[in-house]
């Protein structure tokens, strides 16, 4: 239900039906290609040279079968981003100057 100018009219849904009640399914189908899509991957690594667009639907179908990785940002101060860097950031140099001497 819209009003002369095109806009939902107060109380009305512009979306009465809901969610697709299939919308499972969509995760289901993109699941199956996990093991391809993972091969492909590795072989884009290996050995591509441009072939960005095969890289991104592999990735496209590995987060929508499976989700978007998590990141998690462990340190040992509290101080936000900044100091955690900070804290990554020196345990590389220390780890680097002892793999050098």
């Amino acid at each position: 239900m819209r009003n002369s100018r095109g806009q939902y009219i107060s109380g009305h849904s512009g979306n009465p039906s809901g969610r697709p009640k299939d919308e499972y399914k969509v995760a289901e189908l993109a699941r199956t290609y996990t093991s391809e899509a993972i091969d492909t991957l590795v072989d884009l690594m290996r050995h591509g040279k441009d072939e960005r667009v095969r890289g991104t639907a592999a990735q496209a179908l590995l987060d929508r079968g499976w989700g978007k990785p998590k990141q998690e940002l462990l340190a040992q101060e509290s101080g936000g981003l900044l100091a955690s860097l900070r804290v990554v950031s020196g345990r590389i140099k220390a780890r680097e100057a002892s793999v050098a001497s």
